[in-house]
């Protein structure tokens, strides 16, 4: 992996190209867009190969922190994240929970410290630029198209995510499911095409809305895993979340269990 490489591909984007969305870009001070981040890279990623993708930090204005980096600290900051929790992605104990079950369905390994999670994958939005109108977030996949022609800010973001993904080149990829996820195969399939695996989970905020009323106990989702052991795996996890989702904790396991399910082959 030739890091430097992309720091400077990321150093070197620029924002000026994003100029008509600059008034719905919320991750921007003074009026000038921050430049776009590098995923965060675990030191035993080479372990799995496995990269998420959240969506997008989803704020309404940056963190004082933020703004005082130079541009460098600024397109290193999530690289720069040694601690799970300093990761900006709003539902990042979910991915964390998820990539502990895939990893346990597919290498039959447990862990179960978040930290250690997060040591072992890579991690990052796969929209690099915030979008927010009157402190409501805009979802970029579904929503921006009511506030402009959304066709340049999804090919610049998609050509962000080709050069991160050529440069970690994963052997799985687990990404929320949107526009974005064809994207992402058009460049799998220059990269290995079948090699790489491509998962695509239900956004961890499809839990706080509901989840469609599929994920209460008898519905839906609800699973019976033969494995006892992903049930103290899920209950570790749910030890560990202390966000928002605290208060869904039973449909968090729904959730969970059913995708082991679906990837130890236990449907």
């Amino acid at each position: 992996m030739n890091i430097e490489r992309l720091i400077r591909t990321f150093e070197d984007f620029d924002t000026r190209e994003l100029h008509d969305y600059k008034e719905l870009i919320s991750s921007k001070h003074n009026n000038e867009i921050f430049p776009p981040y590098i995923p965060h890279i675990g030191q035993k990623y080479g372990d799995y190969r496995l990269m998420m993708y959240g969506m997008a930090q989803n704020i309404d204005k940056p963190w004082p922190e933020l703004i005082d980096k130079s541009k460098t600290e600024k397109v290193r900051q999530m690289y720069d994240s040694e601690n799970f929790a300093c990761m900006w992605i709003a539902p990042y104990r979910i991915m964390l929970a998820v990539a502990g079950i895939y990893i346990y369905a597919k290498h039959r390994k447990a862990i179960e410290s978040f930290q250690e999670i997060h040591g072992c994958i890579a991690a990052t939005n796969y929209y690099k630029f915030s979008l927010n109108k009157g402190g409501r977030d805009i979802n970029p996949n579904r929503d921006l198209k009511k506030y402009n022609v959304p066709q340049l800010y999804w090919r610049k973001n998609d050509e962000l995510s080709a050069e991160e993904l050529e440069c970690l080149k994963p052997r799985t990829i687990l990404s929320f499911r949107g526009r974005h996820v064809k994207a992402i195969k058009d460049v799998v399939s220059k990269m290995g095409g079948d090699s790489i695996a491509i998962e695509e989970i239900n956004d961890p905020a499809w839990i706080l809305r509901g989840g469609g009323g599929l994920l209460k106990k008898g519905r839906g989702w609800d699973r019976a895993v033969d494995d006892k052991g992903i049930y103290k795996l899920v209950n570790s996890y749910i030890d560990q979340i202390d966000d928002k989702y605290s208060g869904k904790k039973e449909a968090v396991k729904i959730y969970l269990i059913k995708y082991y399910s679906d990837w130890a082959g236990e449907n």
